[in-house]
């Protein structure tokens, strides 16, 4: 059997068990993701009061696990190929778990941020390994439902930890919110290690023994016939390079969707870690805060829901348009419900719907507009933007509330990048490149 008619029976074949195994895998990996990330914003009102935190140290703390994200997006993510997608995943969660743990012992901001930045790196390098195993062992017909629910599994994690957060709190203190995301880092390790498969493609091309064994255990929990020897590993035609993207037809695709990514996580970003923050700021209690990012999470579930069925069903330029616009003029409302929780927490709901929906839209987008050879390679060019973006969102806004700019200044003036994502994505032609699929 070639390692074709392998991916042939993967891609025609109902799911088996082993398979919906791995999609399980992968939304527990990206829950701890969406945990992992804004676990600081969970715990700032505290952290603030005990270390005399000003706005601009704050901000500084968020971004420094953005930056972590964005470096480890770059950096990191190739050694799922070199490695391979189990062997990637293993490091990064080891990452993930050395910077929450010792974040619980830190005691001064540089050494938090530095933590901050180990536990980004992880978290940005994951997503694209946990995307690819995922993508590679769902058939053809449940693949967008299996990137889908992994994808969602991020802002259930966000959502599960505003409900860890007041236990947590109460049993320990904040540093207890970072012990329980290291602990879990921990727990999954080995389940990963002795449950999750590796890429059928990696192994192929390591052309050892070993491979073959490993290749024929994992064939043989698919139902599959086993190989007496490793398949040759498939040589691609016409594959696009990283050059190619600079140059035309597609330099102006690229630009204008990096600079859509960079304008919408700048703006996103600053929100998710602010909002918490910024509702005890306003006079109301830390359990009213973590309301206000529980709704938050609530919102992106619903949002990524109903504008994916959306952009299905209507195309996908209005589509884009009025959920970019929903969340720039949610923010704005948000700032403005400074002394006025239940407004505060009805534009939570509304942000946190357009933020996630956005995501689905602008991913939507990338993915038309670039041909299918430079495809992946585009939008991890415009991915990896976008987290360069949400770098500077929270430091952005620590600045500003440093300065002594007002909550709903600071909000109006955030709410500018994503209104003008919205004129740069729909610059972005969304159309085949002439001679190309």
């Amino acid at each position: 059997m070639s390692l074709a008619e392998v991916r042939h029976e993967i891609d025609n074949t109902p799911l088996r068990p082993y398979q919906l195994l791995v999609i399980t895998l992968g939304v527990l990996i990206n829950l701890l993701d969406g945990y992992d990330i804004l676990a600081l914003s969970l715990i700032s009102p505290l952290l603030t009061a005990e270390w005399q935190l000003g706005p601009e140290a704050l901000g500084l703390l968020f971004s420094a696990g953005l930056f972590g994200m964005a470096c480890g997006a770059l950096l990191l993510s190739p050694v799922a190929d070199l490695l391979g997608r189990r062997s990637a995943i293993l490091l990064n969660l080891g990452l993930m778990s050395l910077g929450m743990l010792l974040s619980a012992t830190a005691d001064s901001v540089p050494f938090l941020m530095a933590m901050r930045f180990c536990t980004g790196l992880g978290v940005g390098a994951m997503a694209a390994c946990v995307g690819t195993l995922v993508f590679e062992y769902c058939s053809l017909k449940t693949r967008n439902l299996g990137l889908g629910l992994v994808t969602i599994g991020y802002t259930v994690g966000t959502l599960l930890g505003t409900y860890a957060a007041p236990w947590l709190l109460d049993v320990l203190d904040w540093r207890g919110v970072f012990v329980f995301g290291g602990v879990c880092s921990c727990l999954l390790m080995p389940v990963i290690y002795f449950l999750l498969p590796e890429s059928l493609d990696v192994l192929v091309a390591r052309q050892t023994p070993a491979a073959l064994a490993d290749v024929n255990r994992i064939l043989g929990r698919l139902g599959f016939a086993v190989l007496g020897a490793l398949p040759a590993p498939q040589t691609r035609s016409r594959q696009g390079g990283l050059l190619d993207l600079f140059k035309a037809p597609l330099r102006s695709r690229t630009l204008l969707m990096a600079a859509s990514y960079f304008l919408y996580m700048f703006t996103q970003y600053f929100f998710l870690n602010w909002n918490n923050q910024l509702t005890t700021n306003a006079g109301f209690t830390l359990a009213d805060g973590l309301l206000v990012s529980r709704l938050t999470s609530f919102g992106g579930i619903v949002g990524g829901i109903l504008i994916g069925i959306a952009s299905f069903r209507y195309p996908i330029r209005p589509v884009s348009f009025a959920t970019l616009l929903g969340m720039g003029l949610a923010l704005v409302v948000f700032g403005s419900a400074a002394d006025n929780l239940p407004l505060a927490q009805g534009s939570a709901f509304l942000m946190g719907f357009c933020i996630f929906g956005a995501a689905v839209v602008l991913y939507a987008c990338g993915a038309t507009t670039f041909p299918a050879r430079v495809r992946a390679t585009g939008m991890g060019i415009v991915m990896s933007a976008g987290r360069l973006g949400s770098t500077f969102g929270p430091a952005t806004a620590g600045f500003l509330l440093g300065a002594d700019y007002s909550r709903f200044l600071v909000c109006l003036l955030l709410a500018v990048p994503v209104l003008v994502s919205i004129f740069t994505l729909l610059r972005v032609p969304l159309t085949a490149v002439d001679g190309e699929p």
